[in-house]
């Protein structure tokens, strides 16, 4: 039986083909940033157009995440914040350090993220202690528990 599409589950940073039909004037502002932008093909200013939407939609948990998955990649904060935070559309400010790399979101709420993998955050909007999903591996993210 063949898979559809919904059901592929990447598993890395592989390419999936995908084909969508978009109005002829979503096109028309896809291929102006890509003349504005100097792109080299008008996929690759589509990809750039929707990862910079995702990354409105972000907020401190799922950042925190995508920097712990990448620095269990590198081991090394500064790389991991390269690829994560820097040019971050809710990030505001980055300061780094020999071992960690801090950050502060517009809503102002602040995490500093260890090579080791351990985080201390204080999210902007309410209050919460930062719990690793697996405790044997801190780069496989963590959620906030909210105290009630």
């Amino acid at each position: 039986m063949a898979k559809e599409p919904e059901d592929e589950q990447p598993s890395g940073n592989e390419n999936i083909r995908r084909v969508y039909a978009l109005p002829a004037e979503m096109v028309e502002r896809i291929t102006k940033f890509q003349k504005d932008k100097g792109l080299a093909s008008e996929v690759e200013a589509a990809r750039r157009l929707i990862d910079e939407a995702l990354k409105s939609r972000d907020n401190m948990q799922t950042i925190i995440n995508r920097l712990l998955a990448r620095l269990g990649q590198t081991k090394i904060a500064a790389e991991a914040a390269r690829d994560v935070l820097v040019g971050h559309p809710l990030v505001v400010s980055v300061t780094f350090k020999a071992d960690s790399v801090a950050f502060t979101l517009k809503d102002g709420g602040d995490a500093t993220v260890y090579e080791s993998g351990h985080v201390f955050a204080k999210p902007g909007d309410y209050s919460g202690e930062w719990v690793f999903d697996d405790n044997e591996n801190k780069y496989a993210g963590g959620n906030f528990e909210v105290p009630f």
